[in-house]
């Protein structure tokens, strides 16, 4: 949805337009009790003291009552905005009558306005609010003018005269307490409605959440055995465990071999996201030579870099200790995936493994190829799952299925480390790895750089 598309309504809106049309609704509701108890007081006041003042003061209040419940009905068939401002302005006239007509009266006409438009701004559209604002300073100015020019009201009884200022007073307190009340009281109501709908919002999410890593945990363990088992039978198969196969025989077997364990890894994946996502997956903390992190990278990359005739190198340096502690297998894993990523999308040129420290508690893996690139606004959505990256210049056909790198992201955060991309199209990658340095048991000075080509 499209935030600043007025065609389109949000349940906001909603719920505002409902709490303004029961807003409107009560000030009618209200304006009309308020005017009929005054104009009953100024009936009395007109009797003992008359005056075409008075009587003008009184039409004017009486008129409000029925004016009050016909703009009620004309909000409760859905023109509240209108009905609400043709309310306030026939306030407005109200409180200026009462102020011009009666003596003693005019000192009100100020927080009169004030009030009103306060009340205004609570209940009606900000642009509708301001309006109501532009017609009381206009009337404000009038009554300015009008009372400037020496007009004199009908003189009423002081004690009288102050008796009635107190119950106007109080009145238009009552009216604005009474808008902020069921403002407030509207408002809670929405926040709590929309809090109970994000909580059984969130809770149903967890659930499919739940339901969805289960069932690819066991779906995952159930196809697992079955694939295994072809993957033992054929590599028997091909080591002439059960006699020997023909050359057409031995070219399909590797094939299903091959397919097998791309597959197996496939379900490797979907079940490491699920755990990670399950928040089930635990980071192990143990010792490990450094050199069979070295030796895992060589065996899994070296074979097919060199069927594609690519440079493969993996350089360890010497001042790195030769045993930390970590997670053997996940570092493998995260540093097999950019590899084996590095190698599968290059056609030209190498790929180089680095692993070397980074200042004193920190060590990193750089792996660097000479590939198509990637561009500069696909860096984080090759780190979203099921997703591929678009846009590049190579020439692979190779698809996968978008969860190596999102994997790499995840094991990367787990066990501490930041994870940081550079690419320039046409010239390389070079993905970072930087992880905390926990040396194992300590001994004596580090190997040579191993190298492997």
């Amino acid at each position: 949805m499209d935030p600043y598309d007025d065609t389109q309504s949000s349940p906001y809106d909603t719920l505002e337009n409902a709490r303004r049309a029961r807003q409107v609704v009560t000030l009618c509701n209200r304006s009309a009790l308020y005017s009929a108890a005054l104009a009953g007081l100024l009936s009395v006041i007109v009797v003992l003291h008359y005056s075409p003042y008075l009587l003008s003061a009184l039409v004017v209040s009486a008129a409000m009552a029925p004016l009050g419940l016909l703009n009620r009905r004309l909000a409760l068939r859905g023109r509240h905005d209108l009905a609400g401002q043709l309310q306030f302005i026939a306030l407005l006239v109200l409180v200026a009558a009462v102020g011009l007509l009666l003596d003693g009266f005019y000192p009100i006409l100020a927080p009169g306005f004030l009030m009103l438009i306060a009340d205004a701004g609570m209940i009606l559209k900000p642009h509708h609010s301001y309006g109501i604002a532009g017609a009381a300073g206009v009337m404000y100015l009038a009554s300015q003018v009008i009372h400037g020019s020496g007009f004199q009201g009908a003189q009423i009884p002081e004690q009288l005269s102050t008796v009635m200022i107190i119950i106007m007073i109080l009145l238009s307190f009552s009216l604005v307490a009474s808008t902020n009340i069921r403002s407030t009281s509207d408002l809670r109501r929405a926040l709590d409605e929309a809090t109970y709908n994000l909580i059984q919002a969130n809770r149903k999410l967890k659930q499919a959440s739940e339901m969805k890593s289960q069932f690819t945990a066991r779906t995952s363990h159930e196809l697992r055995t079955p694939l295994s088992s072809m993957i033992v039978f054929t590599d028997l198969a091909l080591r002439d465990a059960y006699g020997p196969i023909n050359g057409k025989l031995r070219s399909a077997l590797t094939h299903v071999l091959t397919s097998a364990r791309h597959l197996k890894a496939i379900i490797n994946d979907i079940l490491d996201l699920s755990k990670i996502e399950a928040g089930q997956l635990v980071i192990a903390q143990e010792e490990f030579e450094l050199s069979r992190l070295a030796e895992a990278v060589q065996s899994a990359s070296a074979a097919l870099a060199a069927e594609k005739g690519l440079g493969f190198s993996v350089l360890v340096s010497p001042e790195l200790p030769p045993h930390l502690r970590g997670d053997e297998s996940r570092l493998a894993q995260t540093l097999v995936n950019l590899t084996s990523n590095a190698v599968k999308f290059t056609e030209h040129g190498e790929v180089e493994v680095r692993i070397e420290p980074a200042g004193l508690d920190r060590w990193r893996m750089i792996v660097h190829d000479t590939g198509p690139g990637i561009p500069e606004d696909q860096f984080e959505t090759i780190f979203q799952a099921y997703r591929q990256l678009d846009g590049t210049a190579s020439a692979s056909k190779i698809k996968g299925t978008g969860l190596g790198l999102a994997i790499t992201r995840h094991l990367v955060r787990l066990m501490g480390g930041t994870i940081q991309v550079e690419s320039e199209l046409g010239q390389g990658s070079t993905f970072t790895v930087e992880l905390p340095l926990a040396a194992g048991v300590p001994v004596g000075e580090g190997p040579e750089p191993i190298l492997a080509r």
